[in-house]
Order: C-alpha cells, then structure tokens, then sequence
C-alpha cells in the first residue's frame, strides 16, 4: 500500500477517477500482470519439457560413459520440475484456504491504501514518539531502495530476455523466446543464473558432437554475463555508492539467514552497510 499509493493518487488527481475505483484499476492491472507472467511461464514450460524429454531418451545416456554427468543433470533437473508439480498439485487442495487468505489479505490492503490517503506513515503511530521521526527516514530510504532494487532487476530481466532470444533464435533452436523467457526468469532468482541452463546445454551440444553450437553458448553466456554485470553495476553505482561485490554479498547473505524474506530485508540491509561506510570515512 505504501509503494502503490503514488500511482493510486497520480490516478485520482490527474485522471479524475474516484479514489476507490482508482485503487480497484490498478489492484486489478497488478493482478493481470501477475496472472499473464505465470501464464506465459506455465505455457513455456509445456512447450519445452516434451523437447527435453525427447532429448534425454535420444541420448541413450545409460550405454555411454562419458555422458554420465550429463544424465545426472537432466534426470536432476527434471526431479525438480516433477517436484514442482507435485507441489503445485498439494496446494491445490488447499485452495480454498488460500482463497480465504487472499480475501483476508484483500480487505487489509484496501483499509491500508485508504489509511495511506490521509497519512502515508499511518502505522508508525505504533512506534514510540523520540524514535519515530528518525524511523520514518529510515524507512522511507529503505523503501526507495528497494523500489530501485525491483526497477533494476526489471531493466536487468529485460536485457537478458532481448540477447537470449537473440542469440538461441540465431542458432536456430525452437521456441527461442519461451527459453529466453525461463533462462531469463530464473537468472532474476537468487543463486540461479543463465548458467545454470546454458553451460548444460553447451556440454549436450559438445557430447553429441555438434562442437560449433556448444561453442556459440559459451560464448553466449560469457557476453550476456559481462553485458549484465556492466548495466548493474552503472544502475547501482549512483545509488549505493558499494561495490558491487559488496552488494552481491550482503544481498546473498540475506537471502541465507532469512530465506525468500531475505529478498524483501536486503535493501535495509544495504541501507545500514552505506551507513556504515559513511561513518567508517567520516571517522
């Protein structure tokens, strides 16, 4: 409610739109974004795992030695795709539950947004007094933070999806933008990466002889690597003032100790390292 009350007002104060019904258009295109991400996820999915299937049988990787790592990695990989379903399949029977969490949380973030239109900072009356000034400030820059955070990583998700699909549609591979569209989502995950995709697909193509293929994404790979790391570290170099291995770090170890929620607490985080580094110079 406190990210989205800007576009919820610049809604009603320049559109003339009620407040209330601003604040159902813009519910409503969030959840169209979240609903046609997970549509388009759920059918590159559908699209690619018959081709890996049909991979994996052709390669008769149980009559040959030297491809036993690469059938450890397919047979990993595909475990985890089928532990994916099974869950999906769990949470399903608790849909009604999520149902009426989704309702619960719903009411919530609609009383939040109308708090928000009289005062921004409304829960920080919960917060004693000689603390709450300072707190708020605090808050705010961490909340910008993380806003920049969510806005790099789309620019960064966006330029890896653009010389993917470049380079698999220049190789000739089918449905190159649903495999760009994957490598790219989960290169956004923590601990996850292009390479995690790429590199097995380069040591597929090298064992089965096709060396010019393999080849071409390794060196696909190092390219949108580099390009990657360049634009993050110009996007965060005017804001953090931190290196961006300290921002990797302090980002994975969040991630560590708190787990998803690290995700959430890693500009805070970061927020307390700047401020640190400010007063280790002053000092």
């Amino acid at each position: 409610a406190y990210m989205l009350y800007p576009i919820i007002h610049f809604c009603h104060q320049r559109l003339k739109l009620p407040y209330i019904i601003s604040a159902i258009i813009i519910s409503l295109l969030i959840f169209l974004s979240i609903y046609s991400f997970f549509y388009i996820t759920i059918q590159s999915i559908i699209a690619i795992y018959p081709e890996i299937k049909i991979q994996v049988d052709n390669l008769q990787l149980f009559d040959s030695e030297y491809l036993v790592v690469l059938e450890n990695i397919f047979n990993e990989s595909l475990s985890y795709i089928d532990t994916a379903i099974m869950s999906l399949a769990s949470y399903l029977q608790d849909f009604f539950q999520y149902i009426f969490e989704l309702f619960i949380f719903l009411v919530a973030f609609f009383f939040a947004l109308f708090e928000s239109r009289r005062n921004r900072y409304w829960f920080f009356i919960y917060v004693p007094k000689p603390y709450r000034k300072e707190w708020k400030q605090y808050f705010s820059k961490a909340m910008n933070l993380f806003s920049y955070f969510l806005y790099v990583e789309f620019q960064l998700f966006i330029i890896t999806f653009f010389l993917l699909s470049i380079g698999l549609a220049l190789l000739k591979f089918e449905n190159p933008i649903n495999k760009a569209f994957l490598i790219s989502f989960a290169d956004v995950l923590p601990f996850f990466g292009i390479g995690l995709f790429l590199i097995p697909i380069a040591i597929y193509f090298f064992a089965i002889g096709d060396k010019f293929v393999s080849l071409a994404l390794v060196l696909l790979y190092v390219f949108i690597q580099i390009t990657r790391q360049l634009t993050e570290s110009l996007l965060w170099a005017s804001t953090f003032q931190l290196r961006t291995v300290h921002t990797f770090l302090i980002s994975a170890a969040s991630i560590l100790l708190f787990g998803v929620y690290g995700i959430l607490l890693s500009p805070f985080i970061l927020l307390i390292a700047v401020k640190v580094k400010q007063k280790s110079i002053a000092g």
